[in-house]
């Protein structure tokens, strides 16, 4: 279908059918009141309040959406409040684009009068010439024929009909009708067609007087003072399609309902207008074509149904399934249920036992630190050692580094009597003492061993600091030596070449700094032997701080280390027993407490099973009822919907809407048209205004 657009270059169907799908796709929602009129003929050609706020709303409907056709038409008919038919006046457009000095017309009217100026018209019959002079014209006049579309108004209170006069002013439940006939016809292709026409309803209701509102196939617009209500309607559209309403109810009305404290209305407002099918030019020139696309869509619905049918048995034989799953699983969770009571009891005695067990542990753990501290403190006759669990490894290694100690501050008296008082090179000395004796294999000595070994370091560490002094004096030399003797800067700055560089340097000082080759060759075992030992002292020093502990363990003596350590290895044990007792008592409690929240949990759990079991039964139920439902609703629904609306339903339908297509591209005129004219043509209907009188003195008059 094609866009439209709201616009003055529209075709006349275009509004029509603007109006079809911004108001008969809406929902309205409050009704209008039109109270008793006075029969004196009024210009119905003018704008009422109603007609105006209508137009606002809704723009597709105003006089000022006319298209730009050779003819434009507009019937104005004045009923009373309750849709009488009171006077009817015809307006005619001619447009004069090419701007001729005369125009040609055919009209039927009477009192034919120029509404847009002065220019005069010859008449021969129904045939007319305008003498133009370049100009559009416009006139009016009164129809000598029936119209095309008839209005009819009905109110209702509280579900009774009533007059304008008489329901004006009242309060209640109020509704508004509006039914149309259509008087014109045609035959097309043999067939009677009713000719079709849009037509809009509508009124404006004050929001002081009117709640509730609601309208039938079409919408309301609410601005906080007055609601704009308007209705769309297709009168005569089922006939002409022949389709029954059983079938498909297209609008051929519009109902109003609404709540009222005081029924009062300016009146109504009807357009009807012609030519809808213009619009959809070649788009339903395919009908045929959408016809066969719905006989294909049936047969689709068809399949969908019986699928749908094996579904819902499928969905029982699952739903059979699960009532026997959840039947064998509420069988299995009372068993369950069972073995985690028995197990709970258990757990529940043996948790009554805990205290016990860890006030007896408690008792063995406080004696053996008594006996413990007793024994060490008449060995190491110090009566202030106390050994206790929170305190005993620190204690024992107290004792043990306290002789460490005392070890070590012999071997460093030693070393100060001999000259060596630098702290640092005590502790380098002694690591020398101790890798010796690493060297030699030798985990443990007596104190006149470690005494030795101490000697031998401090010799090894003199000639350490010899071979230092000479490399500090004659390194330069030593190199100057070398490379006149041919070594070359790429081959000293290697590894090898610095060796040799601190072996000639040695040489030259143990020669009193001679650099003579045959001198420094001979000094070669002496100079090697003064570079080991600084080597070793070099070794030392990396790792004297741990090797002064360790050897000052190895001056302590093994009885005593090895005792504290004994003692100590017996009083993990008794702590990690200890720490297992309270460790099991605490696991028995805590496996007995959620041992107790596991039966509760499984009673609800079972209670949920036997629950679902039930639920699962009536799922079966339902899914057997499901089943049979939707066997009964393909058989004797779907199907039988589909094998009513057969080929034939369908191939008629589609003849009758193409028919009905033709139909509404003949112009129907109420003044007739001159045949080689393009133009279109619209009905406005207006109604009188209802009014409450005062003690009914007060006729209600028809607004203008």
């Amino acid at each position: 279908m094609k866009r439209i657009k709201n616009n003055r270059n529209i075709r006349r169907g275009a509004a029509t059918l603007a109006l079809c799908l911004t108001v008969g796709t809406m929902y309205m929602i409050n009704p209008v009141t039109v109270g008793a009129a006075n029969k004196r003929p009024v210009d119905v050609t003018k704008s009422t309040s109603t007609e105006k706020a209508l137009e606002t709303s809704y723009p597709s409907l105003g006089r000022g959406n006319i298209s730009q056709k050779d003819k434009n038409e507009t019937t104005y008919t004045s009923m009373d409040a309750d849709g009488n038919v009171l006077e009817s006046i015809v307006t005619e457009q001619l447009a004069n684009n090419s701007k001729h000095d005369t125009i040609s017309d055919y009209s039927t009217l009477k009192n034919i009068e120029n509404t847009s100026g002065h220019e005069k018209f010859s008449k021969n019959g129904n045939n007319i010439v305008w003498n133009a002079k370049g100009k559009s014209i416009k006139y009016k006049g009164t129809p000598t024929t029936g119209l095309p579309v008839n209005v009819k108004i009905t109110y209702y209170l509280n579900g009774k009909k009533m007059s304008a006069k008489d329901i004006a002013g009242k309060a209640g439940n109020v509704t508004i009708r509006f039914d149309y006939t259509v008087n014109q016809s045609d035959i097309v292709d043999g067939k009677l067609i009713k000719h079709p026409y849009t037509v809009a309803s509508g009124l404006v209701l004050n929001d002081d007087n009117f709640s509730d509102i609601t309208v039938s196939n079409g919408k309301a617009i609410d601005d906080g003072n007055k609601t704009v209500v308007m209705g769309i309607a297709f009168p005569e559209m089922n006939e002409n399609l022949g389709i029954s309403r059983s079938k498909l109810d297209i609008p051929n009305s519009v109902v109003i309902n609404a709540h009222t404290e005081k029924f009062e209305i300016d009146g109504t407002y009807t357009a009807a207008m012609s030519g809808i099918a213009n619009d959809f030019d070649g788009n339903l020139g395919s009908v045929k074509g959408k016809a066969a696309k719905l006989e294909n869509s049936l047969k689709k619905l068809g399949q969908a149904s019986d699928k749908l049918e094996q579904g819902s048995k499928e969905l029982k034989a699952g739903a059979d399934e699960l009532a026997s799953g959840t039947k064998s699983l509420k069988s299995g969770s009372s068993e369950v249920l069972s073995g985690a009571t028995s197990l709970n009891s258990g757990l529940q005695q043996l948790t009554a036992n805990s205290a016990s067990l860890r006030n007896g542990a408690a008792q063995v753990e406080k004696q053996i630190f008594a006996n413990a501290t007793t024994q060490l403190q008449d060995q190491l006759g110090d009566d202030t050692i106390v050994l206790s669990p929170s305190t005993y490894a620190k204690v024992l290694a107290g004792i043990s580094d306290g002789a460490m100690a005392k070890a070590e501050g012999k071997m460093r008296a030693a070393l100060s009597a001999a000259g060596v008082s630098d702290a640092s090179t005590q502790n380098n000395i002694i690591s020398l003492a101790y890798n010796k004796m690493m060297a030699d294999g030798k985990s443990e000595a007596t104190a006149a061993e470690v005494v030795q070994y101490i000697q031998q370091a401090g010799v090894t560490a003199k000639e350490a600091q010899k071979a230092a002094g000479y490399i500090s004096q004659y390194k330069n030399a030593a190199v100057t030596a070398l490379k006149a003797a041919g070594y070359t800067d790429e081959q000293l700055a290697s590894g090898t070449g610095q060796q040799a560089v601190m072996l000639t340097s040695v040489e030259m000082g143990l020669t009193g700094g001679s650099t003579n080759l045959a001198t420094l060759q001979a000094q070669q075992t002496s100079a090697t032997k003064l570079l080991t030992s600084a080597k070793e002292y070099e070794i030392a020093s990396q790792g004297a701080s741990d090797n002064v502990k360790k050897l000052s363990a190895i001056a302590v003596g093994k009885d005593v280390p090895a005792k504290l350590k004994s003692l100590k290895e017996q009083l993990d044990s008794l702590e990690m027993f200890i720490a297992g007792v309270k460790q099991y008592t605490a696991g028995v409690d805590a496996a007995a407490a959620g041992s107790s929240k596991l039966v509760s949990g499984l009673e609800q759990l079972n209670n949920g099973i036997t629950k679902l079991d039930a639920g699962s039964n009536k799922l079966d139920s339902g899914a057997t009822q499901l089943a049979s439902g939707m066997t009964q609703l393909n058989e004797q629904g779907i199907q039988k919907f589909i094998n009513t609306l057969s080929k034939a339903d369908i191939g008629k339908i589609t003849s009758r809407l193409e028919a009905t297509i033709a139909a509404s591209k003949r112009e129907v005129f109420v003044g007739g048209k001159e045949g080689s004219m393009t133009g279109e043509s619209r009905l406005i209907f207006k109604s009188g205004e209802v009014k409450a009188s005062k003690e009914n003195k007060n006729p209600s008059k028809h607004k203008k």
